[in-house]
């Protein structure tokens, strides 16, 4: 089983656990931060072949959509269990998140151990106001 991390969303975690047979989508309704705890839920959940984290075969994360600091948290999620698992992992845009079971060959192809970096969709707003 493959893990899919998208959060291009505001306020939303979508994951889903694929193969090239099937795949199981879940949308969570919550802040960005709380990532780990909606994974943990929803290989809990145990609507899918994955018994826990350990069974995963590669991660993708959506990387060029949504805020900066969910795509930071993303990739970061995904570089950790990539590392500690040495399993693939690959950045793709929200436009190849309908067809992630296309993209595992890609997935397989990448090097184990190489992390993945965000790639954000604009200029970063950090909260500064403009000085005249």
């Amino acid at each position: 089983m493959y893990l899919l991390i998208d959060m291009s969303e505001f306020d939303q975690v979508h994951l889903a656990l694929f193969d090239e047979q099937g795949r199981t989508d879940k949308i969570f309704e919550s802040r960005n931060r709380e990532l780990l705890f909606c994974i943990d839920e929803f290989i809990k959940s145990k609507v899918h072949k994955v018994k826990s984290l350990t069974d995963l075969k590669g991660i993708m994360v959506v990387v060029g959509s949504g805020s900066f600091t969910s795509e930071r948290i993303g990739c970061v999620v995904a570089n950790t269990f990539g590392y500690v698992r040495r399993i693939p992992l690959l950045a793709i845009s929200v436009d190849d998140v309908d067809r992630v079971q296309e993209l595992i060959p890609k997935l397989l192809k990448q090097p184990k151990g190489q992390f993945i970096s965000a790639t954000y969709s604009g200029e970063p707003n950090i909260g500064r106001k403009k000085l005249n």
